[in-house]
């Protein structure tokens, strides 16, 4: 099995024991009026789509989306493996 497949399964095990699905969906929609625009926007942070990408499955415009992005990135519900400059944000578990 490749590291990154072997990593992408450790970090998904310890999100279910840390956060538990429905924490991270209540983070993910929570104060937002669609929210389950944001939680398929969550689902889809792969680490390949970028930021504006992410904003239209939200449904919101890119600056919106860079925001939101942020603080779930605060909250450790995704992560950056882009860069600074070109983020592209995956998720740790993927929710319903």
């Amino acid at each position: 099995m490749e590291p990154e497949k072997q990593n992408e399964i450790i970090i998904s095990l310890l999100a279910r024991l840390t956060f538990g699905e429905s924490k991270i969906k209540n983070i993910v929609s929570s104060n937002k009026r669609q929210g389950s625009s944001w939680v398929k926007a969550y689902n889809a942070c792969d680490g390949k789509k970028g930021v504006g990408e992410i904003a239209k499955v939200a449904g919101v415009s890119q600056p919106t989306a860079t925001v939101t992005l942020k603080s779930w990135e605060e909250e450790g519900i995704v992560y950056n493996v882009g860069s600074e400059t070109k983020p592209r944000y995956k998720r740790i578990l993927k929710t319903h």
